[in-house]
Formats: C-alpha cells, sequence, structure tokens
C-alpha cells in the first residue's frame, strides 16, 4: 500500500518544515489530492490512522482530504475547461487536449495550529 509511505513522506515534510514547537500545536493537516493522482483518500486516510499510533505527536491532529477535479487547458483557443465523465474535450472549441493543469496532484494545502 502506497499511502502509508505518502502518509511518512508528509510527516517528514511537516518535520522539515515546522520545529518541534509549532508541530505540538497542529491541529490539522489539509490535503489536496487530484482524481488522477492514482492515491485512494479512504485508503490514505486508514493509513494515516495507523500511523498515529506509531507517531503520538500526530494523535489530536486531524487529516482532512479534498479530492480536486480535472481540469485541462486547451492547447488550440487557451480555455480551461473542467473534464467531466474522463471526456478530455475543450468546451469552447470541443477539441481534445492532454494538457492536465489540475487532478494529478497531492499537495499539503493547509496546516491548522492551536493558538
Amino acid at each position: 500500500m502506497h499511502e502509508t509511505s505518502i502518509v511518512n513522506s508528509i510527516m517528514r515534510t511537516l518535520e522539515m518544515e515546522f520545529n518541534e514547537e509549532k508541530r505540538n500545536k497542529m491541529t490539522e493537516i489539509h490535503l489536496k489530492v487530484g482524481i488522477l493522482s492514482n492515491i485512494e483518500p479512504r485508503l490514505l486516510q486508514n493509513a494515516y490512522s495507523a500511523s498515529q499510533m506509531m507517531h503520538p505527536e500526530y494523535k489530536n491532529v486531524t487529516l482532512s482530504i479534498e479530492s480536486t477535479p480535472i481540469k485541462i487547458k486547451c492547447d488550440f483557443c487557451g480555455e480551461t475547461t473542467m473534464v467531466q465523465n474522463y471526456r478530455f474535450l475543450c468546451d469552447t472549441c470541443e477539441r481534445p487536449s492532454k494538457n492536465i493543469i489540475q487532478g494529478e496532484e497531492m499537495l499539503i494545502h493547509k496546516v491548522a495550529f492551536a493558538d
């Protein structure tokens, strides 16, 4: 399950970004996960719950996952289109596009801290 290694990577990133005092005030981690990222939010949430047992400093930190839809930018007319039903066609000129600008990402979007 590659979600476990993703959770470990998230924790390493937070440990590099914030000192221990700041991490102890962490209350929530917000992720944006694209539909095409090959990451299953439910499995990522399960992996995070399991990791909390091994990392007690995260036991009170909630993981929130937002799924981001697929967006493409047309190479011909430059318009941005939200992809529906995996049809990679521009809404304006109806030409196909493989220029994905959203939907493949996995980002730590926001980290919340107690005051």
